[in-house]
């Protein structure tokens, strides 16, 4: 049957302004490919490909975990970090909180256990990703504007990469607490 490549994250609410700021301090100084404003998010589980049936298994995955939340919290953006060489490195804004996130993303992939749902079960580091092939080997990042934002919700994403940029679907969008 079908294939979807899903994923399950959550958004920083009220943080858009300056991600935004951050991004086009970036665009003066460096070269690659930049996350589109309405994509940016802080993955908690990784699924990959999933039989579309299970879809719905999933979309349950993630309103247990966001049950077992006590509600919406804050985070705060914090600096610039990235994965990979230096001149094709994934660029991303970090994100500090009181453990709140790594408790959701524990949760949501606890949930996926529980249904045996297979997901990338690679250490979880709060962040968003805001560029992709960066060219950071020229040294110098910018200092990303500071802002407190608020976790709401968590949500199920499909994934389409058939375009010649990805969108991601929401498939089920799901409160805290």
């Amino acid at each position: 049957g079908p294939l979807l490549r899903l994923f399950i994250a959550t958004r920083p609410h009220g943080a858009e302004e300056s991600l935004a700021e951050t991004i086009a301090l970036l665009r003066d100084s460096v070269r690659g490919r930049f996350v589109a404003p309405d994509s940016l998010h802080v993955t908690l589980a990784f699924l990959g490909d999933v039989p579309a049936a299970r879809a719905d298994d999933a979309a349950e995955a993630l309103t247990a975990a966001c049950a077992r939340m006590p509600g919406p919290f804050d985070v705060q953006l914090s600096g610039l970090g990235s994965f990979g060489k230096p001149s094709r490195a994934t660029l991303w804004q970090g994100l500090r909180d009181n453990g709140e996130l790594a408790a959701l993303a524990k949760a949501v992939r606890n949930e996926l256990d529980v249904r045996g749902l297979p997901y990338d079960t690679k250490k979880f580091r709060a962040h968003i990703t805001l560029m992709r092939n960066a060219d950071l080997t020229s040294g110098t990042l910018p200092v990303p504007f500071p802002a407190s934002a608020r976790i709401e919700d968590a949500i199920l994403f499909r994934s389409d990469l058939s375009g010649p940029r990805p969108v991601y679907d929401p498939l089920s969008i799901v409160a805290l607490g």
